[in-house]
């Protein structure tokens, strides 16, 4: 039935048009007897609400766009992603996703969109490509914008960040709590991004603080998380270390983690018989063969904390920043031979931690 209108259902069902709106929003009070009457009115006559025209008069569209990658090597995201859904629909907002890759006109062009689209929030889980001026435009419209592990220095922008200094201190003091000495370590390239910059500063604190130098033939780092680059990183290492070739190796990344576990196939070296491997994320170590040693992050309560932020700024008006720092923890798989224990790394009894 073409062009029912809210009028129209007022009508049939015998009420009037606020109570409509009541029921459709499932806002205020309405009798029990009269909700059923309007909704038997509403499947009758077909009656499809007009939600833009009640978000326009509103503004109110229960929209929070999410700036992501367009990243298939990188699970993480994605774990962010299906975390940030689903807190935000405890509070009947709906996730939007808009996807880059790494290009600044796109992503202040996605933020344009977001605007348009009345977004009420825009939440970015990756590295910030969009000007300052494009989000302060979105931030003049009262929009509120939440980084995640990305601690862009703006104010009006709220922040849940990663202790990856502290996760990758744990994952190295395993190995050194283990006996291990050789350490080695694959990230990404440290650029201005705090984020890379913690996990290889955590590995690199642990070993000078237990009086361990970083080998920096055991150091690779790439330019992107991804499994080929993980492949390439460890033949480097295990090739360019000689006969005194690493005995554990710290990998900033679960993505990274499979690529490297595929040349240690190939190069017939066996986790943890021939060298011990601790990856990050926890996105990918369960599905690897052996099963990996991660440092693991909460998905759950980042994209809750990301929410809540959301929610105290549009719905509580706050009016200053926050940046909450949520902690990585260890979750131990048995990728790490425990050298104390081991009478040597070709003997057929090993030990695992």
């Amino acid at each position: 039935m073409p062009n029912v209108r809210i009028k129209d259902v007022a009508k049939h069902a015998g009420v009037s048009e606020a109570t409509i709106t009541r029921v459709v929003n499932n806002k205020g009070y309405v009798a029990e007897k009269t909700r059923k009457k309007v909704l038997k009115s509403i499947e009758i006559l077909e009656y499809i609400p007009n939600r833009m025209a009640s978000a326009l008069k509103s503004r109110r569209t229960g929209i929070i766009g999410n700036v992501l990658p367009l990243s298939l090597d990188n699970p993480f995201f994605s774990k962010i992603a299906v975390s940030l859904k689903n807190a935000a629909l405890k509070y009947d907002y709906q996730i939007l996703p808009m996807y880059h890759e790494q290009d600044k006109k796109l992503e202040d062009r996605l933020l344009q969109e977001a605007i348009s689209r009345m977004a009420e929030g825009i939440i970015f889980t990756a590295d910030i490509q969009s000007s300052p001026k494009a989000i302060s435009e979105v931030l003049n419209k009262q929009i509120p914008v939440i980084m995640i592990e990305r601690p862009l220095k703006m104010n009006g922008v709220d922040k849940v960040l990663l202790d990856d200094f502290s996760g990758s201190i744990a994952a190295t003091e395993k190995f050194l709590e283990f006996g291990h000495k050789a350490i080695g370590f694959i990230g990404k390239e440290l650029r201005s991004n705090s984020v890379e910059i913690n996990r290889f500063s955590g590995y690199k604190h642990a070993l000078e603080k237990n009086g361990v130098l970083v080998d920096e033939k055991l150091t690779v780092l790439v330019n992107n998380y991804t499994v080929e680059n993980g492949y390439d990183a460890m033949k480097q290492i295990i090739r360019r270390s000689g006969r005194k070739k690493p005995t554990a190796c710290l990998i900033a990344s679960d993505t990274l983690v499979c690529g490297a576990l595929q040349y240690l196939y190939d190069a017939r070296l066996r986790v943890p018989e021939d060298i011990s491997i601790i990856g990050y994320d926890n996105t990918l170590s369960t599905l690897c063969s052996p099963p990996i040693t991660s440092v693991a992050l909460p998905y759950d309560e980042i994209g809750s904390v990301a929410i809540s932020l959301f929610l105290e700024r549009r719905e509580q008006n706050r009016n200053f920043d926050k940046t909450i720092q949520l902690s990585p923890y260890l979750l131990d798989r048995g990728s790490v031979l425990d050298l104390r224990k081991s009478k040597g790394r070709s003997s057929n009894k090993v030990s695992r931690g």
